[in-house]
């Protein structure tokens, strides 16, 4: 005769600081119906045996089993502050059943059915909810390197360790789980020596592992948001309900109605907040800053004028030509969401444009949620190549076009944990050339230079003169890349660099670069490049870009 498959699992655990919280995740376990439809099982980490008592009577639906602290390493100890108990209850419940398991914090409240976690979990075989900020900044480095995490993955956004569920029938999921419990028995996995104070012990150690298999496309991650520093987080509960321990039980009424009050309030901060660096940002940025792009045929003579996107702007163009497809691709500025993401226009061979499109990522594969521009673009062994702007992930990244020209996937990351912009590479002497423009949180920006001697595989090194920080007196920007970096018939090199003296976007000037090697690294200023007949000075031009005979530049306008 088949057995019958058991309900779904929940999972808490809490000591007896935390009995009242859990108290209160009980009661609205019977408000949402959650006691009847799943199985129940709290981890006793210390509570008081009067408190024991009261909640097996009160909840005789929820099983209460002891952890076992002797069992483990010392840092499993619930005064280690590790957390590690954690990832071990939920492993262990894992390997002994065949139906999905949910771990919540006990300081949570449901607020309706879990049918939405539920239907993502038998679909994806993994439920959690995004937490609001980057895995680096929350993990100490000594373990993203210990876990071999892949720079591609480190400026991803964590997700709530609080918050969990896993379909054991899915193996990456259930590997993940097991590996989870792995690594917490590893006190410096999970709480390294000396950490960092923004560690957050099992949470970090999540998502090194979580985010990795994301990135090797194992699991696959939704996007609901957990309710803290979030205007839009998933409804269907609350976190962080720490209820006093001995908070009398008729005030609960109370208590979630000050809970509610609190999410409330958080959720319309950040709503007015976003509003505050997006749209009044914006306005403030449409009052004082417009950029026009320009396009022209150095061969036939066209010239053109890019008539730029309603509500704002087009900037840094780089023009390319693939096939028979003629590209622009660009910063497209929205003054709505005081943000840049780049966009890609096909044009004519009379350089009319024909169609805009965003550039696209796949998530995980390099997608690009924050600001991006600059998309210096060229080819490595007749297929094109993208190096973006994405300082705000403190990253430059290498992107191969995957669908030409709008769909590309990160190739590479070349170098992390750097506030770079206006980034490109050129070969020479048997080595690339990494020229970009840095902020190391102290003063303006610099030029740094990097090199490799394989652009797919080789360690970037950082150039002796990078220490000097050239061009960091230049308070708008002189010492940036302004889209032009190549090599002469000769072999001399040259790149127009931004040349601002009163405001950002004001010009940019012609440099001849006279020594480049290991060691040593000197321009100087020129009046015109070889083979680039436009006079970069009289146009007044922030960028400039060539592909041939084909060239864009783009003209700050509006500066007040």
């Amino acid at each position: 005769m088949p057995t019958s498959t058991p309900r779904p699992l929940i999972l808490s655990g809490a000591d007896a600081g935390f009995f009242r919280s859990l108290w209160q995740f009980l009661l609205s376990a019977e408000r949402t119906g959650a006691s009847d439809t799943f199985r129940w099982r709290v981890s006793d980490l210390g509570m008081e045996p009067d408190q024991l008592r009261r909640l097996n009577r009160r909840f005789p639906w929820c099983e209460v089993v002891p952890f076992a602290f002797d069992s483990y390493p010392p840092h499993v100890a619930l005064s280690a502050k590790s957390y590690a108990w954690k990832p071990i209850i939920l492993a262990d419940a894992l390997a002994a059943t065949t139906s999905p398991v949910f771990w919540f914090d006990s300081a949570t409240l449901l607020h309706e059915a879990l049918d939405r976690p539920l239907a993502i979990l038998r679909t994806h075989g993994l439920w959690v909810l995004k937490s609001q900020s980057p895995l680096f900044r929350k993990c100490d480095p000594a373990v993203l390197d210990a876990l071999h995490v892949p720079l591609e993955a480190r400026h991803l956004t964590e997700r709530a360790a609080g918050a969990i569920g896993i379909d054991p029938q899915h193996p990456a999921a259930m590997e993940l789980a097991q590996a989870w419990k792995r690594h917490a028995l590893e006190a410096a996995h999970i709480v390294p020596v000396n950490a960092a104070s923004f560690h957050k012990q099992d949470q970090s150690l999540l998502n090194c592992l979580l985010l990795t298999a994301a990135c090797k496309r194992e699991i696959t991650l939704t996007d609901d948001e957990i309710d803290i520093s979030s205007f839009r987080p998933y409804r269907g509960l609350s976190t962080r309900n720490k209820v006093a321990a001995d908070a009398p039980a008729w005030l609960d009424p109370l208590l979630r109605l000050r809970q509610s009050m609190v999410k409330g309030a958080d959720r319309l901060y950040h709503r007015l907040r976003e509003f505050d660096d997006t749209t009044l940002d914006g306005l403030r940025r449409w009052y004082k800053e417009h950029f026009t792009v320009h396009v022209r045929n150095l061969a036939s003579g066209e010239a053109r004028e890019i008539p730029g996107p309603r509500y704002g702007y087009y900037a840094d163009p780089f023009i390319w030509r693939h096939g028979s497809t003629i590209a622009l691709f660009m910063e497209e500025f929205q003054y709505a969401r005081d943000n840049g993401r780049l966009v890609v226009m096909e044009l004519s061979d009379a350089l009319e444009p024909l169609s805009v499109k965003p550039v696209t990522a796949p998530p995980f594969q390099g997608e690009i949620t924050s600001h991006a521009s600059y998309p210096f673009v060229f080819e490595l062994d007749g297929v094109p190549h993208m190096i973006p702007e994405t300082g705000e992930r403190r990253s430059v990244d290498l992107f191969i076009c995957d669908r030409w020209p709008d769909r590309w996937v990160l190739r590479r990351r070349l170098l992390f944990g750097i506030d770079a912009v206006d980034s490109m590479v050129v070969q020479r002497d048997g080595l690339w050339w990494l020229l970009t423009s840095v902020h190391d949180g102290q003063g303006n920006r610099h030029l740094e230079i990097h090199f490799t001697d394989d652009l797919l595989t080789g360690k970037f090194l950082p150039h002796p003169r990078n220490g000097a920080k050239p061009y960091t007196t230049a308070r708008h920007g002189t010492g940036r890349n302004a889209g032009f970096l190549t090599a002469a018939e000769d072999g001399t090199l040259f790149r127009i660099m931004q040349h601002s003296t009163d405001h950002y976007g004001q010009g940019a000037c012609a440099m001849e670069i006279t020594l480049l090697d290991r060691q040593a690294f000197q321009e100087v200023p020129v009046d015109c490049i070889p083979g680039l007949p436009l006079s970069v000075t009289s146009l007044n031009t922030h960028h400039l870009s060539r592909c041939g005979d084909l060239v864009a530049y783009d003209v700050r306008d509006r500066v007040r």
